[in-house]
């Protein structure tokens, strides 16, 4: 694992460290992010391999969450690029960079659950808005994924009504509905007890 440095550091990763057998999914190179004249992260660089796991780790208040913000296409870096597969997600429309964030499954980290659907509508909403299939494949979808989770009998339970634990997992599982290409979690297990966190 490596760990991103305190604000006004540069990251120094290696943005050529690809194997052989494979260029970059996703790539950070120079990318400096900020608020007005606040700098988080200076010249940040790493590239990530198709089929690798790679975590952002460091201290609370040092830009996890800003950098996995500028990753998905919510905030723009103030420097330097994102690539996807080699395309520039900030030198993309706005339209484009949408087609390049369906391919995401994004964990946050509240979970961000729609409050006025229960879980397992949560799950379905995204195989609702952008597949073709018939409602009974979208409910053995949301079965299975509510089901990996561990949250099989709770399906028709409000958020109101689960832990922060069960949210989070909740979120997982929407995440992991479309099996999308690439997943990013906001801290996967904060919230937790170690034997769920193992889990996830």
């Amino acid at each position: 694992m490596r760990s991103l440095q305190p604000a006004r550091k540069s990251c120094g990763f290696d943005v050529d460290s690809i194997a052989a057998d494979g260029a970059a999914r996703l790539c950070c190179r120079g990318v400096t992010l900020g608020f007005g004249s606040r700098i988080v992260q200076r010249d940040l660089s790493f590239s990530i391999r198709r089929g690798s796991v790679f975590a952002l780790m460091g201290g609370s208040g040092c830009g996890n969450s800003t950098v996995l913000r500028a990753m998905i296409g919510l905030l723009r870096p103030s420097g330097g690029s994102v690539l996807v597969d080699e395309e520039g997600l900030w030198a993309s429309s706005a339209a484009r960079r949408g087609e390049i964030g369906r391919r995401f499954g994004i964990l946050f980290q509240n979970g961000a659950l729609r409050s006025s659907m229960t879980l397992a509508e949560n799950v379905a909403l995204p195989l609702q808005m952008f597949t073709s299939l018939d409602a009974a494949a979208i409910d053995g979808l949301v079965r299975l994924k509510l089901a990996l989770v561990g949250l099989g009998g709770a399906r028709s339970r409000m958020p109101s009504e689960l832990s922060g634990g069960m949210r989070k997992r909740a979120g997982l599982a929407r995440a992991l509905a479309l099996d999308r290409d690439i997943l990013f979690f906001d801290e996967p297990c904060a919230g937790l007890d170690p034997v769920t966190a193992r889990r996830m």
